[in-house]
């Protein structure tokens, strides 16, 4: 990496959950000194407090969009890093989610060394940021492995190639700005699936290529929800009751962890 600090944009997709924007973006605001940070939350159609909320914080850049709601997700939420990486000029790009919380000061460094040394890497990050048990890991690949095969044989599904596996996802990815506009890729799902694949896709098509930051890498840096919407926002519940009573567990005790704790109580963190 050159020895003058890249700009880097930070864009966050938001729609009415203040109980995460709030920690998300004191967060990366606390653990974000050594780097050249801009953030942009695209706000889409909020209509409660937490848009009063985001136009409050003086140090990020707002993009409202009213016209949206949450019926349009989650295509609002790919147009709305589009929008962000059009209107910023920046050496890297990161796609966020708001559930997505920081917790080292080193954190993007992960993502900067991943680009280190090859100029043909144009997407950085993880796939998922749990540490699963090693004997359930195994099981799930050979039974995978196996399904996939018997779809396969019997026609049923075309072979799935490595990488649909391991590309980054979008909850927090690291792309080359220059990549994205010169090529005029998109964030938006144009390969029938979503969550970082079909930009993934396109960057490969354009002769690029992606890299996976090990999980153990990343896991002890930020914390990921994952689907943390569904817990406090009424209008996205998940489909099976099981899986909707589990990310809630979840989503309670991760705020009740001290540091979360903190940083709900750090107001200046939003000046």
């Amino acid at each position: 990496m050159s020895n003058i600090a890249p700009k880097i944009t930070i864009c966050i997709p938001h729609w009415q959950v203040r109980p995460y924007i709030t920690i998300c973006l004191r967060s990366i605001r606390k653990h974000s000194e050594k780097y050249n940070v801009e953030v942009i939350v695209v706000d889409n159609g909020s209509r409660d407090e937490s848009l009063e909320y985001l136009r409050s914080i003086s140090w990020i850049r707002l993009i409202e969009r009213p016209e949206e709601d949450h019926t349009n997700w989650p295509k609002n939420v790919f147009t709305a890093w589009d929008v962000g990486i059009r209107s910023t000029k920046c050496d890297f790009f990161v796609t966020m989610h708001s559930d997505v919380f920081v917790k080292k000061d080193d954190w993007l460094d992960p993502f900067l060394n991943g680009f280190d040394h090859d100029v043909s890497i144009a997407g950085v990050g993880a796939w998922k940021l749990v540490i699963e048990n090693s004997l359930y890991a195994f099981q799930k690949r050979v039974v995978g492995y196996a399904t996939n095969q018997i779809k396969i044989l019997f026609g049923r599904k075309k072979k799935i190639e490595w990488e649909q596996g391991h590309y980054p996802r979008d909850y927090c990815a690291m792309y080359r700005s220059d990549v994205i506009l010169d090529n005029n890729l998109t964030f938006t799902s144009i390969h029938g699936k979503g969550g970082g694949y079909s930009t993934a896709r396109q960057i490969w098509d354009a002769g690029y290529k992606t890299h996976v930051i090990p999980v153990y890498e990343l896991a002890s840096k930020i914390v990921h929800v994952a689907h943390g919407t569904a817990a406090i926002a009424a209008e996205k519940p998940l489909h099976h009751r099981r899986a909707q009573k589990k990310v809630e567990s979840k989503v309670e005790k991760l705020l009740q962890e001290p540091w979360v704790k903190e940083l709900e109580t750090e107001e200046s963190l939003d000046r």
